[in-house]
């Protein structure tokens, strides 16, 4: 074994071709050598020259070398008597150190191979991470694998797993095992519980007769609540439990709770991507009623759907079924409420008891057959259906087999396997009733039109018996126009006996527009608007001691600098104004201007220190302008784009990070120059703009050093927008007028559609990620796309391999290209290979991006420069290589991050807000973009299965997520439109979101009316109101209660002399906590603080300080009885010097308003 690399090793054993092989390439600096003895011998003295330290490995053979050669072929005939099987799970092959394709491990020639060549260990577990496994288990009798396999993954990568092995010596094994198991369910693994208990005897014991502490030990979702109720009076999953009431008006009642969790398939029924219940749940409680109410036979008459009952992602549904008694049976209702709102009639008919209905003769599907002759692909109903808007996922695929005829069709109905234990539960189950009503498809003339049709009402309706797993479905047309279509639908089991008879089935046209605006809410659109507005209210710049620290731009000759004007101005002005300069070393303002390097932290911890002495005020606040010096536009490369964001976000960063590790701080505004787009016409500084999504970053975590955003002033509009009153965080200024930023919800319409071309190519870059790879589903299947080029810097997963595999069977055409869009030479060889291989390129996704996320007090510039470089010097590569082609669009895919910031992802903030300003820079030369600021997606395929808690916790903070099919008719249309460059899509609870902040952010001002203070000065006004002696006491519940929320476990458990850097905090929860103190309290408190070795006691000490110093002294008890002074006393206070500056502006207003009565 050798610590060395492939490449090393390959050259080392290079002068022994035949004695020695490579065996093993165990990590990135670990392999095995196999060989001969003597030539072992020989190589190892060469190693020991070189100090490299081989260590001999006590084996019997040389395996994998070519001393096995003379063995292979008997092995070879040994192989091939085995009888091989396909494995049940993938498998990773060390032969090659990717994955088995199908049928390579089940051949002898595999194994043979296996024992010759060199085992790609390193490979196959880099492999495994790239396809999305992060958590690994060993198997065997000690963690020998482990550690090598850790090795061949980067550290970031490795911490972020699960590393399990599943014995240990010396450890016991059942003790091993079950810590393993611990640690992966604390870790957020799946476990089957089930399972786990299935070995273990039960026997009864008798409960002890003292009270139980009632302590809670268990894991339980979201809907278990509700299903610890009591069941036994539960008569159907629709129908629910008979209602008893007090009343006497003979009504008999039905309520049912509905949801997805109790009831999973209804969300495989959607309506464009709304969940929508399907009219046959309401037919399926109609069957329920009447088998409950009648002993005898029944039917139902003069169905009529009213209103769709749309089904909440995560909320359950209250649904009763009111029936009236009349002479012939009863008339029957369906309703429905949420928690928060009225009741909703969806649905209405009559329940006809004591007759019943012959059921007819069986009939003869093979004749049948011969009437509908001509069979339609099923993939072709669905896809039309989806086209139409009616997206039904595979719980509501049950058509298997669909025959057309004149003015009839005929379809096979089954329900899907993981469905079939439900049919026992129905008399018809809603998804096999909906799937015979969707044959009705089958007898439509023109059902490829624009038009989609929905149930509207049921003439009649007879049961003859139950139908089972399955069932064919015969539609006759019995009226047809303009307006609606009228059908009988039979249906039949196997043997041709009757089942049920639908009479008058009707189904309502409505154009695909009006479906897609009723159902299809666009209340996840939003925009940036620039609107006028002038300051109200400035504080003069002479206010505070201390000086201003402006790190000025240098200018050039064409532009003096802003820098060195304002410092002269602030100096008119009575302030004292210290420059500091960038450049290659530091300078401390003695012999030569103050300068510091952009790129050394140490310089501006240095540079605070320097010029803030002991007990030397903090500066008034702090300019930022060395942006302004950022290369224009024309002159930018990749490389260039690189240097300007290690200046002007590295500095930032870095100033930052100095201000946060010293006790004075100050204010900090980030000054730019065309940064962002106002107007349309704006030239826009796209190099610049990074440092917008920074800064809107920085004013999340660290909001008492925040000072604003300001782009384009001149020296006048920079002095009043430093003394500004208005909280202001983003402002620009064109042509003297001042204009700030706002998110509106947008108007942009949504009934638009992409166009694409079977003749073009199209470009997806991060093709090959969990979203990229969906897109490109999503183009082939339903756009008609023949030509995808996929690119991605890793190879794709085994799921987007599937994928890959799906499109190219309809006769796509994929190339995949692993490439990274951030080297420009990679770039231009894609783009070669694109010309000479691919028809003419129309059209890119730029979705490709990397997170690397981590609050500011933890980042550095190459964490930065990893997360900025797919954005910007890819988005930058894009644009060159591709501005003199004819393309038809051009999206980057940017996130809401980048529009108001991102706890712990300001690198990610600040790499797409260069896409937006550069998606209005290419539209400003007539070259197409768009760019959309996507919200929070769900999580696909291995990692959707840990998500629930992360979206729990987004939800928490009112972010919804976007799953793939909203997502995906949201690209569409936006797409489709040519109104707006740049458009968010994100599904916010703004009420929810907007409780982080203790007012309602200006930026956010216009999405709500809700101010959320009104419901948080509970905890102020009991501080204020309590005894000194008691407000210890509050805080620590207080605090001790907020941790535990963000912990989310029993204050109880909390130890108020732990410290909190011991409780599991972690970065983004300290964030979490500190904006509800601010929020609640009004208080900043550092996030330094939160990190360190400080108890509950001592932290809510801490806070009662700052309280006493700053509001609560200030604020009067309620029970306070001292009366203010009179205006003899206050003036004779004014003599002696005694009154503060607020009472003499009181006894002066006071004064003057005397006189004017």
């Amino acid at each position: 074994a050798l610590p060395v690399g492939e490449r090393q090793a390959l050259q080392l054993i290079a002068p022994f071709p035949r004695e020695i092989s490579l065996a093993a390439i165990n990590g990135p600096e670990s392999v095995v050598i196999s060989g001969t003895c003597q030539a072992i011998e020989a190589i190892s003295v060469t190693l020991a020259d070189s100090g490299i330290k081989a260590k001999p490995l006590s084996v019997s053979h040389a395996f994998h070398s070519a001393m096995m050669e003379p063995m292979l072929a008997e092995f070879e005939k040994v192989a091939q008597s085995i009888t091989y099987a396909e494995p049940k799970i993938p498998l990773c092959a060390n032969v090659t150190g990717e994955m088995a394709t199908k049928g390579e491990l089940a051949t002898p020639d595999y194994w043979v191979r296996h024992a010759r060549q060199p085992v790609r260990f390193a490979a196959g577990v880099q492999t495994l991470h790239d396809l999305g496994f992060e958590n690994f288990l060993e198997i065997g009798p000690r963690p020998a694998l482990l550690g090598m396999a850790r090795q061949c993954l980067s550290d970031d990568d490795a911490e972020a797993g699960i590393w399990l092995p599943s014995l240990r010596e010396g450890q016991e094994d059942w003790r091993q095992l079950l810590q393993g198991l611990g640690e992966w369910h604390a870790r957020g693994g799946m476990v089957d519980w089930k399972a786990f208990d299935a070995g273990y005897p039960r026997r009864k014991t008798p409960l002890p007769t003292y009270p139980f502490q009632r302590q809670r030990y268990w894991l339980e979702t979201a809907p278990s609540a509700a299903r610890r109720m009591a069941r036994d009076d539960m008569l159907h999953p629709l129908l629910g439990r008979r209602l008893d009431w007090a009343d006497a008006d003979n009504k008999i009642r039905f309520e049912a709770q509905i949801d997805f969790w109790s009831l999973p398939y209804l969300t495989d029924h959607r309506v464009f991507d709304t969940a929508v219940a399907p009219s046959t749940v309401y037919l399926e409680m109609g069957l329920a009623a009447g088998a409950a109410v009648s002993d005898g036979p029944f039917r139902m008459e003069e169905v009529t759907l009213e209103q769709a009952l749309i089904l909440p992602e995560k909320e359950t549904i209250t649904v009763q079924m009111v029936l009236s008694p009349e002479a012939w049976g009863y008339r029957f209702q369906v309703f429905s409420r949420n928690a928060e709102s009225f009741w909703t009639l969806h649905m209405g008919g009559n329940l006809i008891t004591g007759t019943k209905e012959a059921a007819p003769e069986p009939v003869d599907i093979t004749e049948l057959r011969t009437h509908c002759a001509t069979e339609l692909p099923i993939a072709d109903l669905y896809r039309a259906f989806q086209e139409h808007g009616l997206n039904y996922g595979p719980g509501f695929q049950c058509v298997t087999q669909l025959l057309q005829g004149k003015g009839m069709g005929l379809g096979r109905i089954e329900l899907p396997e993981s469905m079939t234990y439900q049919a026992n539960d129905y008399r018809l189950h809603p998804a096999l009733l909906d799937a015979a009503f969707q044959c009705t498809l089958a007898t439509i003339p023109d059902a490829s039109g624009s038009e989609t049709y929905l149930v509207a009402a049921v003439k009649e309706l007879h049961i003859h018996g139950r139908a089972g797993t399955n069932l064919w479905s015969l539609v006759e047309i019995t009226e047809a126009n303009e307006q609606r279509i009228t059908a009988d639908v039979s249906l039949f089991d196997d043997s041709g006996a009757s089942i049920a008879r639908i009479g008058g089935f009707t189904v309502g046209r409505a154009s695909y527009e009006t479906l897609r605006n009723h159902f299809q809410k666009s209340d996840d659109l939003y925009e940036i608007d620039w609107q006028p507005r002038p300051i109200e209210a400035m504080k003069p710049v002479t206010d505070d001691p201390g000086p201003w620290l402006i790190l000025a731009d240098r200018g050039s000759p064409e532009k003096n600098s802003l820098g060195q004007a304002l410092a002269r101005r602030l100096e008119e002005l009575g302030n004292s104004a210290i420059l500091v300069h960038a450049g290659a070393t530091y300078e401390n303002g003695q012999n030569n201007p103050w300068q510091v390097d952009p790129a050394q932290p140490a310089h501006f911890e240095r540079l605070l220190h320097d010029i803030l002495p002991e007990g030397a005020p903090p500066p008034k606040g702090i300019l930022h302008l060395w942006t302004l010096d950022t290369p224009e536009t024309a002159d930018l490369t990749p490389a260039a784009l690189q240097q300007a964001q290690a200046v002007n976000c590295g500095s930032v960063l870095h100033l930052l990070q100095a201000q946060v590790k010293r006790d004075k701080s100050a204010k900090l505004w980030l000054i730019t120059r065309n940064a962002v787009s106002v107007r349309q016409a704006d030239p826009l500084a796209i190099a610049q703009s990074p440092i917008w999504g920074l800064g809107k970053t920085i004013a999340l975590e660290y909001s008492d050093l925040w000072g604003g955003l300001v782009d384009n002033p001149d020296i006048a509009e920079l002095l009043a927008e430093i003394g500004a009153q208005d909280k202001e965080g983003q402002v620009a200024y064109r042509d003297g007028q001042r204009h700030v930023a706002r998110m509106v919800k947008s108007t942009v319409p949504v009934s638009g559609k992409a166009s694409f071309s079977s003749q073009a190519s199209y470009l997806i870059t991060g093709g090959l990620g969990a979203l990229g790879i969906r897109f490109a589903r999503w183009m082939v299947a339903d756009r008609g796309v023949r030509n995808l080029v996929l690119m991605g810097r890793s190879a794709p997963s085994l799921e987007a391999r599937e994928i890959l595999a799906e499109m190219e069977k309809t006769g796509a055409r994929i190339l995949v290209m692993n490439a990274d869009v951030s080297d420009q030479a990679q770039m231009i060889r894609l783009f070669q290979e694109i010309d000479a291989n691919m028809p003419p390129l129309k059209g890119i996704l730029h979705a490709a991006g990397v997170l690397d996320d981590g609050v500011l007090a933890q980042q550095n510039i190459a964490r930065f420069e990893k997360v900025m470089a797919p954005k910007i010097a890819g988005a930058w590569n894009l644009h060159t290589l591709t501005r003199e082609r004819d393309l038809d669009f051009f999206v980057c895919f940017s996130t809401i991050a980048s529009l108001m910031g991102s706890a712990g992802q300001a690198n990610y903030a600040a790499a797409n807000a260069f896409l937006d300003t550069f998606a209005h820079f290419r539209h400003a030369l007539g070259l197409p973009a768009l760019g959309i600021n996507w919200g929070a997606w769900a999580d696909f395929g291995l990692a959707a299965e840990m998500a629930t808690q992360k979206r729990d916790r987004l939800a928490g903070f009112g972010i919804n997520i976007i799953d793939i099919d909203k997502g995906t008719l949201r690209l569409d249309a936006l797409m489709g439109q040519s109104e707006r460059v740049q458009i968010s899509v994100s599904p916010m609870d703004w009420s929810r979101f907007l409780q982080q902040f203790p007012a309602v952010p200006p930026l956010l001002s216009e999405l709500t009316q809700l101010s959320p203070v009104a419901k948080i000065a509970h905890i102020k006004s009991q501080l204020e109101q309590a005894p000194e002696e008691a407000r210890e006491g509050i805080l620590t519940d207080y605090i001790r209660n907020g941790i535990a929320n963000v912990l989310k476990i029993n204050p109880d458990q909390l130890d108020v002399q732990q410290p909190l850097n011991t409780m599991g905090l972690d970065s983004l929860m300290a964030i979490e906590l500190k904006n509800r103190i601010r929020m609640e309290l009004d208080i900043d408190i550092p996030i330094a603080t939160l990190m360190e070795d400080i108890g509950i006691l001592d932290f809510s000490r801490k806070i009662n300080t700052q309280l006493g110093e700053t509001q609560l002294d200030a604020s009067p008890s309620v029970t306070s009885t001292a009366r203010p002074d009179s205006e003899e006393e206050m003036l004779a206070r004014l003599e002696a010097g005694e009154l503060t500056d607020e009472e003499v502006d009181a006894l002066f207003n006071a004064h003057f308003s005397a006189e004017g009565e």
